[in-house]
């Protein structure tokens, strides 16, 4: 019996894993509306999704639709710093005094993380 519920479980895991589609991995390159050009990847999947800039950075949109680096705020929530990405070439000092400020490979927090699994149930149905 105990082989069965376990097989069942690793079952449910596995399926929940096909499920979800991963970001494609190649480098898109866009000009921001500044006119700095930024060269980035997708992460993430259909629910939980972010971009990363070729140097590591991790970016989100602004309200209009911007991508800009991404920081912490203070309940440690990942969140959209407002300051426009671009390229390590094109950044002036005011890009790299912020970028010393905030670390590479930013990520949600599990409180963004129990809501996006909110989404994801709804979405997918529950695999309990």
């Amino acid at each position: 019996m105990r082989k069965i519920v376990l097989i069942l479980i690793f079952t449910l895991f596995a399926f929940e894993s096909l499920v979800a589609v991963p970001a494609k991995q190649t480098p898109i390159t866009i000009t921001q509306p500044d006119g700095r050009v930024l060269t980035y990847v997708l992460r993430g999947d259909e629910v939980v999704s972010w971009c990363e800039s070729s140097d590591g950075y991790t970016l989100l949109a602004n309200s209009e639709g911007v991508l800009c680096y991404a920081m912490l705020d203070k309940d440690k929530n990942l969140v959209s710093s407002g300051v426009v990405a671009c390229n390590r070439e094109e950044r002036n000092v005011k890009d790299l005094l912020f970028l010393k400020s905030i670390d590479k490979k930013l990520f949600y927090s599990d409180k963004q993380m129990e809501k996006f699994a909110k989404i994801r149930q709804s979405m997918f149905g529950s695999a309990e």
